[in-house]
């Protein structure tokens, strides 16, 4: 099984052998770590490499996006797609944030054994690290494939884009009403949806897609608000 063969539609740069044997060898990894510990439902080759692996790469698909400079994913859990995107964009800085401390030393592990370069991990909560000065408005482009409504991702996202920074949102197809719902939260976040990009997964995987947003100047430094506040009372 290669990459490329269920690929090809969706990718807008070559990959080559060795990064496909290294896409391989982290899909192998992280089903050694995930036998260990919960960091996904996909527990087997085949629903690892399309669940996981190849949605990660379906970034690809975007032509607005560049994955260049420094790159940030909130909510990193086991890595995807931080580690996929780390491996075909080596020339980028990749940081992973999450607030387990369990999934960052599984993450350490798999980026260790793979010896990848251009990935760290930070623990932390992304209400408290939105505001370090260190992490805040300081990434081209902030990522999130985490199961949670769009008006609380774009509260933890948006903290760390820099202005005319780009936020990657993966979602299923069935989000009008969410869309909706986030609009204020958008605008409060200084965040402009730009583009809807669909995505097509093999089998019966179906129809996916990346929201895409643009950071259209600061934010406010109340923002985001204080730890748990986003879930419980979104924007």
């Amino acid at each position: 099984m290669t990459i490329w063969n269920h690929t090809a539609k969706l990718c807008a740069i070559e990959i080559t052998k060795e990064q496909d044997r290294q896409l391989h060898d982290l899909m192998d990894a992280f089903l050694e770590e995930n036998a260990k510990i919960n960091l996904s439902a996909y527990r087997d080759e085949e629903t690892c490499w399309v669940g996981n692996v190849l949605d990660s790469v379906s970034a690809f698909s975007i032509q607005q996006l560049a994955i260049s400079g420094k790159v940030i994913e909130v909510g990193t859990g086991g890595g995807f797609p931080l580690l996929p995107l780390a491996i075909l964009f080596p020339d980028a800085e990749f940081t992973g944030l999450d607030a387990t401390r369990k999934k960052i030393d599984a993450v350490q592990r798999i980026i260790d054994k793979l010896q990848l370069p251009n990935v760290r991990l930070t623990l932390g909560r992304a209400e408290e690290l939105g505001h370090d000065y260190t992490l805040r408005e300081q990434f081209d482009v902030v990522l999130s494939r985490a199961v949670a409504p769009l008006a609380t991702l774009l509260e933890f996202m948006s903290p760390f884009a820099s202005v005319s920074g780009k936020l990657l949102c993966w979602k299923s197809m069935s989000i009008e009403e969410e869309l909706m719902q986030s609009a204020h939260a958008a605008k409060e976040m200084q965040c402009k949806l730009i583009g809807q990009e669909k995505y097509e997964l093999p089998g019966d995987w179906g129809t996916r897609q990346i929201l895409i947003y643009e950071k259209i100047a600061d934010l406010s430094s109340e923002f985001p608000r204080e730890v748990g506040i986003p879930k419980k009372e979104p924007l």
